[in-house]
């Protein structure tokens, strides 16, 4: 039986420009992704859009549009995105699509039945930005969102609600678990919102009626956390006549692995394992709440207006540049910060010069003092190797925690110890002197550890790591880390002329702030 990987991310709302945290989450979904399929697992990785809600309506009058006409145009951007991006999703679900929109019918139906649904009034202050009631705990001194630095309006209409309030040891109990990383954020969500008590949920809304209408209360639409969570089970088929990949890829026995950013980390911690357990389904394997992207100590948001658009470095430095810089710099586990600066001294430090210039440079050594072809793989220097293979098993317990940066961090540190392995054994030295078998031992010695340092990178390198094979004259074959670590099945050809595989950024004007 094959192994299983489910992995989502959230879907995202089109109300506005593309920014670096949408290409942040759906980057590490897609690494993920290729790992897995690399260890052979079969993957469905899952991304979308959020397309209900007043603040959808709102922006489509402003353009004076229909929802769908002005949601249409986004989503082709969203995709536009993920293609620069090499994001390869399997499904993009818009919740706009018939087959979600009747299954999310059904789900409330199911729970009404169950009695876990009834009606009756709200009153509270309500985020249209956020698309959610404020607790106070929510709203800064000054009466705004503490996310989105806009003012509340006070709403009070008619509602169902979902029975949270039932849920509450159920929660209590999960949130002990490891099921949301990183651990510090279980605390968060028991002290805050949890140990309060907590409240039922309103899960409709009569003001407006751009939303999914409930089936014999047209008046009512689904309110957007029902409606969206509900996306990671109707993507698979859930309530549908074709079930086959939701049997497959919500089975007991598959690995499911769901990243969300932290501001809606309360929605997916308790709201979401609440819904689940009133379906009786299982729950994913992990929940991965990531922190903000700062800029200048304040958060990147399409409210605050300091969003940076992620095509823009893409068109000019690479898709894998942006790749890299997200997967690296932006641990998981706090907040991370982007600038111009940060970004140029990453790429040049680690890209242009430990991985880059590191394999320009034995390319050279291998060309000038071997003809450009090693023959004895097996004379190698065996504390070097043996530190390659250590590399390998720790990169691997890395990523099967999804600690991504942490991989990668192993995997630079290994091209740091090679360059210091250069000048300490001074190949052009043993050339000059003769010492040939030494010479061979040093190269082959070099030669390998590169290729696994590729190997490790081409989840996050997709673009380069084909002429980084190249470059080493590695064929690019299926990964299997054991072969790996005694290359018994890699055939090694003669290296081709040297290439720059990532150009040292100078000053940039877009980029200086």
């Amino acid at each position: 039986m094959s192994k299983k990987f489910y992995v989502t991310t959230p879907i995202y709302y089109p109300s506005g420009q593309l920014h670096l945290g949408h290409a942040y989450t759906t980057t590490l979904a897609d690494i993920m992704k290729r790992y897995k399929q690399r260890q052979g697992y079969e993957v469905f990785f899952l991304t979308g859009s959020d397309e209900h809600g007043q603040k959808i309506a709102k922006k489509a009058a402003e353009f004076k549009m229909s929802p769908k006409a002005y949601l249409d145009e986004r989503v082709d951007q969203f995709k536009d995105l993920w293609k620069k991006l090499h994001i390869d999703y399997d499904y993009f679900i818009r919740t706009t699509d018939e087959n979600h929109v009747q299954a999310v019918q059904k789900i409330f139906e199911a729970l009404e039945t169950k009695g876990l649904i009834y009606k009756g009034h709200y009153e509270g202050l309500y985020c249209v930005s956020c698309e959610e009631f404020l607790t106070p705990e929510q709203i800064d001194e000054t009466g705004c969102c503490k996310i989105s630095q806009n003012k509340p309006e006070k709403l009070t209409e008619e509602t169902y609600f979902l029975k949270v309030s039932a849920f509450q040891d159920f929660i209590e109990d999960l949130l002990k678990t490891d099921f949301l990383k990183p651990d510090y954020r279980r605390s968060e969500m028991l002290k805050n919102f949890v140990e309060p008590g907590l409240k039922d949920l309103s899960i409709t809304r009569t003001s407006f009626d751009w939303g999914i209408p409930i089936i014999g209360d047209e008046k009512h639409v689904v309110y957007v956390w029902l409606d969206a969570l509900s996306n990671y089970l109707t993507a698979l088929g859930y309530f549908q006549t074709d079930k086959t990949q939701f049997e497959k890829f919500w089975a007991e026995d598959t690995e499911i692995l769901q990243f969300v950013g932290k501001e809606i980390i309360r929605f997916h911690s308790i709201y979401w394992p609440v819904l689940l357990k009133s379906l009786d389904l299982r729950l994913p394997n992990t929940l991965l709440a990531h922190g903000w992207i700062m800029n200048k100590n304040t958060k990147m948001s399409k409210s605050l207006g300091n969003v940076i658009d992620p095509l823009v470095l893409i068109n000019e430095f690479g898709a894998d540049a942006l790749r890299f810089y997200l997967a690296h710099d932006l641990p998981t586990e706090r907040d991370g910060n982007f600038s111009g600066p940060l970004f140029i001294e990453s790429f040049n430090v680690n890209l242009a010069n430990n991985v880059g210039n590191l394999i320009s440079r034995v390319n050279k050594m291998i060309t000038q003092y071997s003809n450009g072809k090693l023959l004895n793989l097996k004379n190698v220097d065996l504390e070097m190797i043996d530190l390659g293979h250590q590399t390998i098993d720790k990169y691997q317990k890395l990523m099967d925690n999804y600690q991504i940066s942490e991989a990668i961090n192993v995997v630079l540190d290994l091209g740091v110890a090679l360059n210091k392995y250069i000048e300490n054994e001074e190949p052009w030295v043993l050339d000059r002197d003769g010492y040939q078998e030494e010479l061979e031992k040093v190269l082959v010695t070099l030669q390998r550890n590169l290729i696994i340092m590729t190997y490790l990178l081409e989840p996050v390198l997709v673009e380069t790591t084909p002429e980084m094979f190249k470059q080493l004259g590695a064929d690019k074959i299926v990964w299997d880390p054991e072969k790996l670590k005694t290359f018994s099945h890699l055939h090694l050809d003669k290296l081709p002329e040297r290439k720059i595989l990532f150009k040292r950024i100078k000053d940039h004007q877009f980029l200086e702030n």
